[in-house]
């Protein structure tokens, strides 16, 4: 399965926290032999030349082409950018979802999918467990901010920040 299919860009926010993914023109096939310079890739992600180098070193994004100087990636490792930026900022560390993307490889090993999915089940119940934690705290917090609204005569009409 490559990236593309997964949708992770169309959930992907951009940079400026737009929501939307990369704009890849409207024919997909065309896109997946899209490159991207560097620097075009590390600006959208907000990440540095070097980090996209480490991600290169441990194997989650590969160079497909260079043009003079610039190094060139496909958006399938913009895909691959886009789950580990997310697993980033859920407090997932690299090194946690590297298996999962080595599994996602064209040639992957019967025995690299199985880590995979292994993988993947631990970090959605890890996940799990600190969005529990998360929303445990987050009612307590309400009910302490309702407390000291009430201690202080103030009252407030709050929509919560979280419905679910």
């Amino acid at each position: 399965m490559k990236f593309c299919e997964t949708g992770i860009m169309s959930s992907f926010e951009g940079p400026k926290g737009s929501g939307n993914a990369p704009d890849r023109g409207s024919d997909l096939s065309a896109t997946e032999s899209t490159s991207l310079s560097i620097d075009n890739v590390a600006r959208m992600f907000r990440l540095s030349r070097l980090t996209l180098w480490v991600y290169e070193r441990l194997g989650l994004i590969k160079r497909r082409n260079r043009i003079g100087k610039d190094l060139l990636y496909a958006w399938t490792d913009c895909d691959r950018l886009a789950f580990i930026v997310k697993g980033r900022s859920a407090g997932l560390r690299v090194h946690q979802v590297r298996p999962i993307i080595k599994g996602l490889e064209p040639t992957a090993s019967d025995e690299s999918i199985r880590l995979a999915r292994t993988r993947c089940v631990e970090l959605i119940d890890l996940l799990d467990r600190r969005h529990q934690i998360l929303r445990a705290a987050l009612a307590e917090l309400r009910y302490l901010d309702s407390q000291l609204s009430k201690a202080n005569g103030i009252v407030r009409d709050r929509v919560p920040l979280d419905p679910d």
